[in-house]
């Protein structure tokens, strides 16, 4: 009788995710929730179209949501790059949503802040701190008791060591490497590959463009 009882039950309604982007993230992203299957897409907003018909059949693009729509479901910001979070969260309601792929692995002393995107096998150890906004891609690890603030983007395979300070809007391009207790001021780019050896911190930093092992100012 228990086994025609299950049959009965309702289904768990699934989670509403209204997705901002249509790029490679977004892409990336709605093919993680279709996989987990926990979450439903019911919007996409980007001025852009998908460039893959598939998606673009599934997943209509709208320009702009209008508040109070789809109540119930978060908002997730598929977009890398940092000046267009900043312009995208400016413009629209509280309403954002963290979303952590069931492969990563996150302490259970880390914080996660809000709006935040954790891809399939990132590693956030103990004690770590991701302020909002904050994606890191595959195959990516925040070390323990490092801060990574707002809007900053890991590419894949990039590594923040145990006890960094990660700046406002820094990029991390794929597999660059910032290794322990070194501090990075806002708004810089670390190229691909790069191994950042040294404080690059404080505004004379700010927005300088680090290539190379050791990394050093382009």
């Amino acid at each position: 009788m228990s086994g025609d009882h299950n049959m009965y039950q309702k289904a768990k309604p699934k989670g509403q995710y209204v997705i901002f982007g249509s790029g490679g993230l977004a892409k990336e992203l709605i093919a993680y929730i279709e996989e987990e299957g926990t979450h439903e897409v019911v919007c996409v907003v980007s001025t852009e179209p998908f460039n893959n018909k598939r998606y673009a059949a599934k997943y209509p693009v709208v320009e702009s949501i209008r508040e109070g729509a789809f109540p119930g479901a978060e908002f997730l910001l598929a977009v890398a790059d940092p000046d267009v979070k900043q312009a995208i969260v400016a413009k629209n309601e509280e309403r954002w949503g963290t979303y952590i792929h069931s492969t990563a692995t996150v302490s259970p002393y880390a914080r996660i802040g809000k709006g935040c995107l954790l891809a399939p096998q990132v590693i956030v150890a103990a004690d770590a701190r991701l302020n909002d906004f904050v994606f890191i891609n595959m195959n990516s690890t925040v070390g323990h008791d490092a801060v990574v603030h707002s809007c900053t983007t890991m590419f894949p395979h990039t590594v923040v060591c145990g006890g960094c300070v990660i700046g406002v809007s820094v990029i991390m391009g794929i597999g660059s490497y910032v290794l322990p207790g070194k501090e990075i001021a806002n708004r810089v780019k670390i190229s691909a590959g790069s191994i950042v050896r040294h404080h690059f911190k404080g505004p004379v930093h700010e927005g300088v463009v680090l290539q190379g092992n050791p990394a050093a100012p382009r």
